[in-house]
Order: structure tokens, then C-alpha cells, then sequence
């Protein structure tokens, strides 16, 4: 009895260390476990860093670093998600930008910060991360970029940085965004790149089955038509001082830009004004808008006869201007709207 307490003791104890992450980390290679690495670290413009990074064993990576004593005052909190990789001793976290952010892998416990270009920190001061007992899954709101589609009235998302489609669910409904997407996208069941608040979390599907990975909405962005992961993310276009010109119009069946010169129209915050080309003559006008709603007046236009497709091109687009009563810019595209908020036509910025 007195031989067996002591065997059991240590049993138990090389036990606990093996469930309580004191083991060593695997590889994160086949079949491995997610692992989260967490510290304190020196900071060149505040008081000190801590960051905490799960890395996945599907290859893609969450990032938290709080910024804490700041030389402006208060603390920081960023959030950031991308894919990892590990070549020898080095683990680089690609997010998208020009740096990614890199750590010398010291063992399965420690991973050390090295500088922006990968080389090591020449410091006395600990840049190291250790492995935290518990996996920190970082189900915290982020800001997304991705494409956004939408089959009656299910939603999956693809997220740029990861490249991971995830079902996508709103914590409060929101049916404009389907509406959105079906008039802007630019085919039946075609992606369409969207901005979004949201968090990554595990829930289980609407028809029931096993729990996965859903991105679920606090705030929706925009939608950005004509726009990839691959591109960098342009602020949305300003209704008055830019070159509009139409890609759709209700009720016309072929390409707004017809057979010459294409249509468009430029509007001037300055004095109301409108000009433009119609297809076939050139356009003069007035408009008024505020924050959603817009109205054209006055619009005239030279007196060019317009036969064939230049005369059914200029007779959608006036008559689409006429009716207008609302509008939305998403990105790079403006629609316009009638008093009962169907669309009328559909621009985009050159």
C-alpha cells in the first residue's frame, strides 16, 4: 500500500499536466489541436503590449494586442484574423498587409517576436509569448471583408483574410441586406464583396446537425460591387462631383452604354446643377438631394436626332432620371430609386 500511493500520485499528476496544456505543444501538424500563445511584451509607443494569438489547426490565426498606457492617453484593443504558416524556426502571421506579423519558434511552449522584416529583437527586455493552458478562441467583434451570398434567405460569407466560407447569421434580422444583394449582385448566386462588424463563433446550423464555425453580424457594412479580396478597400465614391455613368437600367433589356459615346451623368453640389450625355445628346439639368431622397429637374437635352439603340439608350436613361426619388451609394455604385423604392437605374463610378 505504502509503494502503490506514491505510484499513483505521480501518475496522476503526469495526468493533469498532460490535460492542462503543461506538455509540450504538438507541431501543429495532422490532427493537431488549436494552441494559444499569450504575454506581456515591451512597446515603442505606450507602456506595454499584451497579445494573445490562437493559432488553428486549419492554418488560420486570430489576433488580440492591447495597447496599454498609450503617450495619447488610455489603451487600445485591435482584433486581427488572417492565415499562418511555419517554415523551419520561423511563424509568420499573414493578415493582407505588406508585413506580416513574425515569431521565432522557440518550442511548442514559446514563440518570440521578431521585427517587422522577420529578424530578431537585439534586447534584454522578453519578447516571448508562451502557450496558455486554455485555448483562447477570440470570438470577439471584428471587422470583415469578404463575399457575401445569399439563397433564400440562407447566408454564407467568405472571408477575405482566411479565405474561409462560413455560414453567416444576424443577431438582428436585417432583410434590406438581402434585398441589397439581389439587386447589386452581379448574377443569380454570384459572390459580392461586403464589409461587416461581426464574430466568429460555433453554433449549430438552422436545420439542425453538428456545430460549426458561423460569422455572426453585429453591424453590416456596405455592399462594394465590382470590387475583389485582392483589392485594396476604396472609400465609397461621393454622390455630386463624380462620373456616373449607367450599367443597368429597369425595363432595358441591353447595355446602357449603347452603340457611341456611353451615358453618364456628373452632378455639382455647387450650384444643383446637371450635365451629362444621354447616348446620343448632350444633357443639362437640375437636382436636389439630401441624406436618401433626389429629384431631377428641368432636364433638356441638344436636339440630335437619335435612331436605333443611341434613341432607345437615351429614352431609358431620361426616363429612369425622371423617376428617381431615392438613392444609395455602395462602394463604387450609386441606384436610384422611385417613390415606391423599386429600382430605376443602377451607376457606377469611373
Amino acid at each position: 500500500m505504502r509503494f502503490f500511493l506514491p505510484v499513483f500520485t505521480l501518475l496522476l499528476f503526469v495526468f493533469v499536466a498532460g490535460c492542462s496544456g503543461l506538455a509540450p505543444a504538438p507541431d501543429l501538424g495532422p490532427g493537431a489541436q488549436n494552441v494559444t500563445y499569450s504575454g506581456t511584451i515591451p512597446c515603442a509607443d505606450c507602456r506595454s503590449q499584451q497579445m494573445t494569438v490562437t493559432l488553428f489547426a486549419d492554418r488560420t490565426f486570430r489576433l488580440k494586442r492591447t495597447y496599454a498606457g498609450l503617450r495619447t492617453g488610455g489603451s487600445k484593443t485591435v482584433y486581427d484574423l488572417g492565415r499562418w504558416s511555419r517554415k523551419g524556426g520561423r511563424l509568420a502571421l499573414d493578415n493582407g498587409e505588406r508585413w506580416p506579423v513574425q515569431f521565432r519558434y522557440v518550442s511548442g511552449d514559446e514563440i518570440r517576436l521578431l521585427d517587422q522584416r522577420g529578424n530578431e529583437i537585439v534586447s534584454k527586455l522578453d519578447y516571448s509569448l508562451r502557450r496558455s493552458p486554455v485555448v483562447d478562441m477570440l470570438s470577439v467583434p471584428m471587422s470583415m471583408r469578404g463575399r457575401f451570398i445569399a439563397r433564400s434567405g440562407v447566408y454564407s460569407f467568405t472571408e477575405c483574410k482566411t479565405g474561409k466560407t462560413y455560414p453567416l447569421v444576424f443577431e438582428r434580422p436585417n432583410p434590406a441586406v438581402e434585398r441589397q444583394y439581389l439587386t447589386l449582385r452581379p448574377a443569380p448566386g454570384k459572390p459580392l464583396m461586403a464589409t461587416l462588424k461581426g464574430r466568429i463563433a460555433v453554433r449549430r446550423g438552422r436545420k439542425g446537425g453538428g456545430a460549426s464555425e458561423h460569422v455572426i453580424v453585429q453591424s453590416f457594412g456596405r455592399f462594394l460591387p465590382g470590387v475583389s479580396c485582392a483589392e485594396p478597400l476604396q472609400p465609397a465614391a461621393r454622390l455630386s462631383g463624380t462620373h456616373w455613368r449607367p450599367i443597368a437600367i429597369a425595363g432595358f433589356a441591353g447595355s446602357p452604354q449603347g452603340e457611341r459615346k456611353g451615358p453618364h451623368i456628373v452632378l455639382s453640389a455647387r450650384d444643383g446643377g446637371v450635365k451629362g450625355f444621354t447616348g446620343c445628346n448632350s444633357l443639362m439639368g437640375l437636382y436636389a438631394s439630401d441624406r436618401s431622397t433626389i429629384s431631377f429637374s428641368m432636364l433638356s437635352t441638344t436636339r440630335m436626332a437619335c435612331s436605333g439603340v443611341s434613341g432607345d439608350v437615351e429614352r431609358a436613361f431620361l426616363g429612369a432620371l425622371k423617376k428617381a426619388a431615392a438613392w444609395k451609394i455602395s462602394g463604387r455604385t450609386l441606384e436610384l430609386f422611385d417613390a415606391a423604392h423599386r429600382p430605376v437605374m443602377r451607376l457606377e463610378a469611373k
